[in-house]
């Protein structure tokens, strides 16, 4: 990877080098978040009290996810309006970028689900099947996490996936004013489509993961991608960024204590808090790649490890959860003190899952993205590039 430049939040081409960074450092505020989880029935040990209180926020960290995404998807796209057969390449540069390890993983856990079972014909259940093709959110919005524990964090990539088989099409066709509209439809109509499920006393869990409910966040990347078309939008995001930040701070601020916490399964933050956390993730992002003076924020998450770790974070989002698992079932019968079960779970999670996330890296991701310039429609075949670009 390239050295980075004096202002390395700016960018490298168009490569956030400091959003990088912040991918990679939200993702193990996931990891934290998930070994928790799998603790919940143990009385959390003093010292875990503080660390215990952040990452029962973390759960705000998918809108990031979410944001980040329709941001960097939604700038691909707009850059790639002028260029022939755009919408050809877009579809095969992201199916190397997404299925290789997605599809591997669901090998190998289908392969050893039936093998554990032994009967195959579990794996060919429709809640399992879902997987294949990226439905799997609606099973889990109906039958709760439990419909396959080991697979059940990947309810965000269903979610993301689904807006991307129709949202290129839209960008690339549509002007950019009608373009707009469209995003301010998905702002509205996400939340009043939370506030009509919480009306009919629906369960947090549909609400939280599917498409619908979810829109806002993945417009509000995109329309922030658009502002940043031009210079003066830049600067618009950049001048706005810290009072964005400040007003999501405030808010949620006040539902915690109001609410006594800021939960998912709370019905006003359902309804007002994933707004809140799409408007605060906009301005964080805004502030780490538009403001002139971030005063080492931007340095901060343009640290190498922590864009290493943003590179990898996709294989290693994948893994991490079953790798969590399986930690835990270790460590259960141990019989270990709540402090050290859960501070172990941690450690060896961590350590697993960065393993994986290189092996993936090296052995599946960056081998197939290798072949990203092999398919040019209306050219010659391009030579294979001796390095490839992250």
């Amino acid at each position: 990877m390239a050295a980075v430049p004096q202002s390395p939040g700016a960018h490298d081409g168009n490569y956030f080098l400091s959003l990088d960074g912040l991918r990679g450092f939200a993702f193990l505020g996931i990891i934290a978040a998930h070994v928790f989880e799998l603790w919940d029935g143990v009385d959390i040990p003093w010292q875990l009290k503080v660390p215990n209180l952040l990452v029962r926020l973390a759960w705000a960290g998918i809108d990031g996810f979410f944001v980040l995404s329709g941001f960097l998807i939604t700038g691909i796209l707009l850059r790639a309006r002028a260029k022939p057969h755009a919408l050809k390449v877009f579809y095969f540069r992201r199916t190397l970028r997404i299925f290789p390890p997605y599809y591997v993983l669901l090998a190998v856990l289908f392969t050893w689900l039936a093998w554990q079972a032994g009967d195959w014909r579990q794996a060919f259940e429709p809640a399992r099947l879902s997987y294949w093709v990226y439905m799997h959110n609606f099973f889990i919005g109906s039958q709760g996490w439990d419909s396959f524990r080991s697979l059940s964090h990947l309810w965000s990539l269903a979610v993301e996936e689904q807006f991307y088989l129709l949202w290129p099409f839209l960008v690339l066709m549509l002007p950019n004013g009608r373009l707009r509209w469209v995003l301010v439809g998905f702002l509205l109509f996400a939340p009043l489509l939370r506030l009509a499920m919480v009306l009919q006393d629906s369960s947090y869990v549909p609400i939280y993961v599917l498409l619908f409910t979810r829109l806002d966040a993945l417009a509000g990347g995109a329309l922030m991608a658009m502002t940043a078309t031009t210079p003066g939008g830049r600067a618009a995001l950049g001048r706005w960024a810290p009072a964005m930040i400040g007003v999501a701070l405030v808010a949620i601020s006040v539902m915690f204590l109001m609410r006594d916490g800021y939960f998912l399964n709370d019905p006003v933050v359902q309804v007002l808090g994933y707004s809140v956390n799409i408007l605060g993730w906009v301005g964080m992002l805004s502030f780490l790649a538009f403001t002139p003076r971030t005063h080492g924020a931007r340095e901060f998450f343009a640290w190498s490890p922590f864009r290493w770790l943003g590179n990898r974070s996709y294989g290693g989002y994948l893994y991490h959860w079953p790798i969590a698992i399986l930690v835990h079932q270790w460590l259960l019968p141990l019989g270990l003190s709540p402090l050290w079960s859960i501070v172990d779970t941690m450690l060896v999670t961590t350590a697993l899952t960065l393993l994986a996330a290189e092996l993936s890296w090296r052995v599946i991701e960056r081998p197939c993205l290798s072949l990203r310039h092999l398919y040019q429609p209306g050219q010659a075949p391009a030579p294979l590039p001796q390095s490839v670009a992250k």
